[in-house]
């Protein structure tokens, strides 16, 4: 069962997705910059622990995926 510290990750993870997404929408950065990608992994890890909590494997195999685009783009940026 979920604490309310597992259910605050899930908070910030989801707010972090969310203000990716919506400052790419209103073209206040873009893909290829630090910030939008940093967004998406912290969001990534975030619902990753959150649905492990849950048992919901279909959605932490999900969130890996998502994680691991995003630590590509970082490293890509990065180096």
């Amino acid at each position: 069962m979920a604490t309310k510290y597992d259910n605050f990750i899930g908070w910030i993870g989801a707010l972090s997705v969310v203000t990716a997404y919506a400052l790419l929408t209103f073209e206040l950065t873009n893909p290829k910059e630090v910030l939008y990608n940093t967004l998406n992994l912290v969001g990534g890890v975030c619902l990753c622990y959150r649905v492990w909590i849950d048992r919901n494997y279909s959605n932490v195999f999900l969130e890996i995926v998502f994680i691991a685009v995003a630590v590509y783009a970082l490293a890509k940026i990065i180096l």
